[in-house]
Parts: structure tokens; C-alpha cells; sequence
């Protein structure tokens, strides 16, 4: 049962790490969690403005500012959401193809349909082989410790546990559930997937982290939580087991010596 409820906690925390790292989205608010760091925000200015200042006989430096501004509210991020869920597939080995801003996007992000004709702006992402090979075994891990948890809770139930038993197990797993949680939840985008390149877009792993960060770490306050009341309700039971069975045996062999 204690081992059933370590692979279950490392199957659900290694989903989530999926989750949260691995999941491009078009969402809107994830989209502008990611464009919330300044350096992916700057490239997609750049070459947008590099590529329609010309055409709209404006300042390239002013028209970045503008696509800037634009980014960093919601209306912006939907407009992008498209491209930026396409680069983070392609930095972790999900998408072979280039990403491209269209004609059609770009007139959405500078708000003129002077540029509905331009040739698409090709993003600089590349697949980070590093990242996308940790992306392959949290898909494993997560598949293979759920199955290893799963037959291990179908065995530990055929053996008949004691309720304290269960209720140990029960504890284990959840602390094991709350720590794992902040650790590959949180932690690791956070800081660990960011350092297997110096590339620019990295810098999405630690804003999802950042904008999931509240789920992450409520999970694990209350995983942590319940299995201390788990684990403080199972030694309350261990201890009154204790006080109650050494008296009737003593009792027992007490009534044994003096019948003889």
C-alpha cells in the first residue's frame, strides 16, 4: 500500500509537470503569462516591426514599442496566442515546422491592413533536444508509475490491510503527493528546464511555472495538510491499540498463574 501510494504521487506530480511545462496552449491568459518576459516579447517586436515599418513608413523603434504595448494586454495575447503556442511546441520537439507570423496576423498585431500582403516573419525557435527528450520520459514516467500504482494498490487491497495500515499508506503517498507537487510542479520549470539552454525562448518554462504557481503549490499545502491529519489520526490509533492489548494479556496470565 506505502509503495501504491509513492507511484501514485510521482504519477500525478510528473502529469502535472507535463502539465505546466509540456502543454502548449492558444490560451489567452497562458499566452500572456508568456509574453509577460520581456525578451520573447522583444523578439516578436522586433521582427514584426522589422518586417511593416517600411510599408507603413513609420519608425521601427516606435512601431516595437507599439506591438510591445500590445502584448502585454489580453487582446494582444489572443492575437498571438496562435504563433507563441506553435514556438513552444517546436522548442520541445512537438512541431517540426518553422513558425511563421502571417500577412494576416500581422495586420491583427500593428492594426493596419497595409501589411495583409507581407511575406511571413519566421520565429528563431529551435527544438532544444535537452528539453525535448526530458519532455519524453515525463510522458513515460508518468505512464509507468501510474500502472506500477495501480497493480501495487490492486495487490496491497487483495492482502486484506488493517485500517491503520491503509491509513499510513494514505499518509505517505500524500506527503509524497504535496512535496513532488512544488518540486516538478513549480520548481523544476521554474528553475531547472530554463538552464538546459541559453535561448531566448527558455524564458516560457519559468513564466508557466509562474502562472500556474497558485494551483501548484494549493495542491501541495493540501496534500501536505491532509496527510498530516492522516498520519497524526493513524498514531493516535497505534497508540490506543497499545494501551489496550499489553493489559489483557497481562490480565490473562495473571488468571493463568493463579488457577495453578
Amino acid at each position: 500500500m506505502i509503495a501504491a501510494g509513492v507511484f501514485l504521487a510521482v504519477a500525478a506530480s510528473s502529469f502535472w509537470l507535463g502539465r505546466v511545462a509540456f502543454t502548449p496552449s492558444s490560451d489567452t491568459d497562458a499566452t500572456q503569462a508568456i509574453l509577460g518576459d520581456e525578451e520573447i516579447r522583444s523578439e516578436i517586436a522586433s521582427l514584426v516591426a522589422g518586417a511593416d515599418a517600411p510599408v507603413l513608413n513609420q519608425s521601427p523603434s516606435q512601431l516595437k514599442e507599439y506591438i510591445e504595448q500590445i502584448a502585454t494586454i489580453p487582446a494582444g495575447a489572443d492575437v498571438m496566442a496562435e504563433f507563441v503556442g506553435e514556438a513552444h511546441a517546436r522548442l520541445i520537439g512537438e512541431r517540426a515546422d518553422p513558425v511563421r507570423i502571417s500577412g494576416p496576423q500581422q495586420v491583427l498585431i500593428v492594426r493596419d491592413e497595409l501589411v495583409a500582403l507581407q511575406q511571413p516573419v519566421t520565429l528563431p525557435v529551435q527544438e532544444v533536444g535537452s528539453i525535448a527528450l526530458v519532455n519524453t520520459v515525463v510522458g513515460w514516467i508518468t505512464m509507468i508509475t501510474a500502472i506500477l500504482g495501480v497493480l501495487a494498490l490492486i495487490v496491497g487491497m487483495i492482502l486484506r490491510p488493517e485500517r491503520g495500515e491503509f491509513t499510513l499508506a494514505l499518509g505517505i503517498g500524500l506527503g509524497c503527493l504535496g512535496v513532488l507537487m512544488v518540486v516538478l510542479g513549480y520548481l523544476v520549470p521554474l528553475a531547472v528546464l530554463p538552464a538546459f539552454s541559453g535561448t531566448t525562448w527558455t524564458g516560457v518554462f519559468a513564466r508557466l511555472a509562474n502562472h500556474w504557481r497558485t494551483v501548484t503549490i494549493g495542491i501541495g499545502l493540501v496534500a501536505v495538510i491532509l496527510a498530516g491529519l492522516v498520519m497524526f489520526g493513524t498514531t493516535s490509533l497505534r497508540q490506543r491499540r497499545q494501551w489496550s492489548t499489553p493489559l489483557a494479556v497481562g490480565r490473562y496470565r495473571e488468571d493463568r498463574s493463579w488457577s495453578r
